[in-house]
C-alpha cells in the first residue's frame, strides 16, 4: 500500500468516525427529547391539592430540583446538537471531496472539478491537511459527546428523584 493510499485510509476511517457520532447523538436526541417529553408531566403536579397542602421547604425543593432538571436537559440536547452542527472548513483551499466547494463550481465545471480531484490526490499536503481537518471535527464532536453522555447522570438522578418525590 502506497502513503497515498494509507493518507485515504486514514481519512476514511476519521470520516467513519465522524458518522458514528453524528449518529448516536441524534439516537441521544431522540431518546432525550422523548423522556423530557414524558417528564413534562411533572407541570401538573404544581397545580394538584396534594402539592399545594405540602410544606414549603418541600415545595422549594421540589421547584428547585424540577429548575434543575430543565437546565440539565437543555445542556445534554445542547450538547448533542452541538455534534451533529456541520463544521465549517478552515483555510481556503479547496477540496475534491468537500461539498461545499464543489457546490461553488459551474455546473459546467467538469474540467475544473477535475482539476481539483487531480491536484487533490497528487498533493500530499492537500490530503494530509483534509485528515487534520477531519480529525479536528472529530476531536470537538466527541468532546460535545462526552459532555452529553456525562451530562445524563445527572439528568437520571434529578428524574428519578422527581418521580419519588411525586409519589410521595
Amino acid at each position: 500500500m502506497n502513503k497515498n493510499e494509507e493518507k485515504y485510509e486514514i481519512l476514511s476511517g476519521i470520516s467513519n468516525q465522524i458518522s458514528s457520532f453524528d449518529n448516536k447523538a441524534s439516537i441521544l436526541i431522540s431518546a432525550i427529547g422523548i423522556v423530557f417529553a414524558l417528564s413534562l408531566s411533572f407541570l401538573d403536579v404544581f397545580c394538584e391539592d396534594d402539592f399545594l397542602s405540602k410544606c414549603q421547604i418541600f415545595k422549594i425543593i421540589y421547584y428547585a430540583l424540577f429548575i434543575l432538571f430543565i437546565i440539565n436537559t437543555i445542556v445534554v440536547i445542547g450538547s448533542y446538537i452541538l455534534v451533529i452542527i456541520p463544521r465549517k472548513k478552515i483555510g481556503n483551499n479547496k477540496y475534491a471531496n468537500y461539498y461545499n466547494d464543489i457546490a461553488d463550481l459551474d455546473i459546467y465545471g467538469h474540467k475544473e472539478y477535475d482539476d481539483l480531484l487531480e491536484d487533490y490526490t497528487k498533493n500530499d499536503n492537500l490530503l494530509t491537511e483534509q485528515i487534520i481537518i477531519n480529525s479536528k471535527i472529530c476531536k470537538t464532536k466527541h468532546l460535545f459527546l462526552k459532555v452529553g453522555i456525562i451530562s445524563l447522570i445527572p439528568f437520571s438522578i434529578l428524574l428519578l428523584v422527581l418521580i419519588v418525590l411525586t409519589i410521595i
